[in-house]
């Protein structure tokens, strides 16, 4: 944020910046003050100056208000937005965060609906549809959750299709990589957004009777939406890998793509991967060596190598192309390692932010507007100086038997 405001720029007095959005002088002063919009610039008296950029920005924080964030919450939310010119990203945050909403108060609504009518048919009250209507309103924190789980993948897989020096991409390469034979019944097991599918959508047989899973019903409510074209192709369903909803030996081939370090019992998953695979059946287990991402780390080091102990950096370390072989060996035969090489070469500090704060672990929380502020100017520095940040990337594939 500039001191002074620049000649060329259309600005607007905070009295302006009012009436033109409709709020208060007053609603101005306490987002300024509780750091949730902040002028753009200041004139030479040190009045508040704000710009059109702002607009974008107290849209967004009065949609999220409207439909029942508090100011903290939104807070939260925004507290790392880097480009508040992206509203593109912005509308689709808040699109998707209302539709989320409008599901949930939908099915409050529907439980109060189907209370009222059991008040006023039943002698005898059943207190279980109280306590179902008590439930669903306690979701609202986990609709959102959901969002943030899906939103933070996306932050993650677009950070290496924009910079990634191999132009093949990970997702094409590895489905290369998958030996499918016709009528495969094909399980997969943490398909995040369905990228692995429409990436390589054209080349998905017609034969195959693929079933889609994650654990997060956002995840998968995202993988829908967009297989939507192919829908009738896939089966969908929320799935615990610890406990998988089907028989023994139902599947040729099982799935699982950078999510096994995810699980809290690996081994557990592992046994229930094996079990519902067919004598002979195949399972693809993906992940990243020790050294995936180093320079990144190196750089967040340099700030506070402390935050490099945070589940988000070390999370990994329970599956890697490392020990997955010693892990895998336990439960399958015949394990091969398949690597595939590829770097970054990032040229926009805002994605590789991006990227630190989607990771799992709830980083941003631990990151104060100091540290923020430090490492963002870090990254700066580097691709004003060498044009790029160079990122090595250690990402592959086990292939085992059962």
């Amino acid at each position: 944020m500039s001191n002074l405001y620049k000649e060329d720029e259309e600005l607007y007095t905070v009295g302006q910046f009012a009436k033109k959005a409709g709020v208060t002088i007053r609603t101005l002063r306490f987002y300024d003050k509780i750091n949730l919009l902040k002028p753009s610039n200041y004139n030479e008296l040190g009045y508040r100056l704000y710009n059109k950029q702002n607009f974008g920005r107290l849209q967004k924080i009065l949609t999220l208000k409207f439909i029942g964030l508090s100011l903290e919450e939104i807070g939260d939310i925004m507290k790392y937005d880097i480009d508040d010119k992206d509203f593109k990203k912005s509308l689709n945050i808040q699109k998707k965060i209302i539709e989320e909403k409008i599901d949930h108060m939908s099915n409050v609504l529907k439980a109060i609906d189907e209370t009222l009518i059991m008040v006023q048919k039943e002698d005898n009250l059943n207190w279980d549809k109280f306590v179902n209507v008590i439930n669903l309103i306690n979701m609202d924190n986990k609709w959102i959750e959901q969002y943030k789980n899906a939103s933070n993948l996306r932050a993650r897989i677009n950070i290496h299709e924009k910079f990634s020096s191999n132009k093949e991409g990970w997702m094409p390469w590895y489905f290369t990589k998958l030996d499918i034979a016709k009528g495969a019944k094909i399980l997969e097991l943490g398909c995040g957004d369905g990228s692995l599918w429409l990436k390589n959508i054209e080349k998905v047989h017609e034969s195959w009777n693929i079933t889609l899973t994650d654990f997060s019903q956002g995840m998968l409510n995202d993988t829908r939406n967009n297989l939507e074209k192919w829908e009738n192709r896939f089966n969908f369903a929320v799935v615990d890998a610890h406990d998988l909803p089907y028989s023994d030996g139902s599947f040729d081939i099982v799935i699982a793509n950078h999510m096994l370090y995810h699980l809290g019992d690996l081994n557990k998953a592992l046994s229930e991967v094996k079990r519902v695979l067919k004598t002979g059946g195949q399972f693809y287990a993906s992940t990243v060596g020790k050294n995936h991402m180093k320079e990144m780390r190196d750089i967040i080091a340099q700030v506070d190598k402390n935050l490099l102990n945070m589940e988000g950096f070390t999370r990994t370390e329970n599956f890697q192309l490392e020990n997955g072989e010693d892990i895998l060996k336990n439960w399958f035969r015949d394990i091969v390692i398949n690597r595939y090489e590829d770097s970054l070469m990032v040229t926009e500090s805002s994605a590789l932010m991006d990227y630190i704060f989607s990771m799992p672990g709830n980083i941003k929380n631990n990151f104060s507007k100091e540290k923020f502020n430090k490492l963002e100017g870090k990254m700066k520095k580097i691709i004003k100086e060498k044009g790029s940040i160079y990122i090595n990337k250690d990402t592959g594939f086990f292939k085992a038997i059962k």
